[in-house]
C-alpha cells in the first residue's frame, strides 16, 4: 500500500505531479511499485 498520498488522500502513479515537499521522496504506487518523486522538464513528478 503507498505511503505518501495525495490531498485527496489517493495513492500516486508514476507519472503525476508530485509537491515539492515530497521532492526527493520515494514511495509506492497503489501496485506496490517504487517511485520517486524527481524533477522533471522544470516540475516535480512522481517517476520509476
Amino acid at each position: 500500500m503507498c505511503g505518501i498520498r495525495s490531498n485527496a488522500g489517493n495513492c500516486y502513479r508514476a507519472g503525476e505531479f508530485c509537491r515539492d515537499a515530497d521532492l526527493g521522496k520515494s514511495t509506492t504506487d497503489a501496485a506496490g511499485r517504487v517511485i520517486r518523486c524527481l524533477m522533471e522538464s522544470g516540475r516535480p513528478h512522481w517517476t520509476y
